[in-house]
């Protein structure tokens, strides 16, 4: 290969690579990836839309913006006529608006797709085939409510400043017991109860569990998928019901307040022997109703004779109160 068409492969090499790599627009504004023919750079489409690369065609993008023209979702005007099966017309023996009918599919296909079709009375709700739409009366949380049948764009504004969907704990002393969960506003908390006994996690069957205040002390019992069985009976501490507050269970030093773990049969307790355990209130509220208590604990618990030993780690437990 002489010298000059090694030259000439080399100008053209350079040449290829600044055409691909730097000179793709104007002022080289827009990024190579927005020409790679892959969904990325935050892009609506493959190499178009979002803050990098240049609007997507408006015939293809699947949103219906009549301001370009649209008689239905990428259809109409200088789209091309739309199918009579999604023109957003209930028309020719149809059931609902695109749907139903000798042609068109069924009515109930449609209420997950963003529109007001088929024979909806809002966005894919109510109408003969979809769910009942939210309300502000139906006693649950969903729409665009924050708190239950309080909030959002339809509903009164709820009794705390908190928000039942933003993942913390909010609302002041009336609001959320837990993390969204709880208080005058907000869906009632889980009921949790985890441990593990001896090396064997066992988790609480929420239906099997029973809790109460009364008195001034707080009993919790459930049951395990396990085959185990916990229960808590606690006099309130010193320090009254507060948040950090610490039960040390033992024979000798706090007979009032036993955890027990029964297992095949055989029952272990802070009422037998040397046993001790510990419990650590992480929160507790008696009200608003339904209040609640969130605690973890560990203990060493023996049998009745003190000739075997249960070791209780990791153990949360999370309830509401009645």
């Amino acid at each position: 290969m002489n010298k000059s068409f090694r030259s000439v492969l080399l100008l053209m090499s350079i040449f290829s690579m600044f055409v691909l790599n730097g000179c793709l627009n104007d002022d080289n504004k827009i990024p190579p990836n927005c020409y790679d023919g892959i969904l990325n750079n935050s892009e609506q489409l493959v190499d178009c839309g979002g803050p990098n690369c240049e609007q997507c065609d408006h015939c293809i993008d699947g949103i219906w913006q009549p301001e370009y023209g649209e008689t239905c979702v990428d259809c109409g005007g200088e789209c091309g006529p739309c199918s009579p099966c999604a023109n957003c017309i209930q028309d020719g023996d149809e059931a609902g608006i695109d749907c139903g009918g000798t042609n068109c599919g069924p009515c109930a296909a449609l209420c997950a797709d963003g529109l007001l079709n088929g024979t909806e009375t809002q966005v894919d709700c109510g109408g003969a085939y979809c769910a009942a739409c939210p309300t502000c009366t139906d006693g649950i949380m969903n729409g665009t409510e924050i708190g239950i049948d309080c909030g959002g764009t339809n509903c009164p504004p709820c009794s705390t400043d908190g928000n039942c969907t933003n993942g913390i704990i909010d609302g002041g002393s009336q609001g959320e017991f837990w993390t969204d969960c709880g208080g005058v506003d907000c869906m009632a908390c889980d009921t949790i109860i985890t441990f593990t006994a001896n090396g064997v996690n066992h988790v609480g069957v929420a239906s099997s569990c029973t809790f109460s205040y009364t008195g001034g002390v707080v009993t919790v019992t459930g049951s395990t998928l396990q085959g185990g069985t916990i229960a808590f009976t606690m006099a309130q501490p010193v320090a009254g019901w507060v948040s950090g507050s610490v039960i040390n269970m033992a024979t000798s030093t706090n007979p009032a307040s036993v955890m027990a773990f029964t297992n095949a049969s055989v029952a272990h307790s802070t009422a037998f022997g040397t046993s001790t355990a510990t419990v650590n209130v992480v929160k507790f509220r008696s009200t608003p109703a339904p209040g609640g208590i969130r605690y973890t604990f560990s203990g060493t618990l023996k049998n009745s004779g003190g000739t075997s030993t249960v070791n209780i780690t990791n153990g949360l437990v999370m309830v509401p109160l009645q």
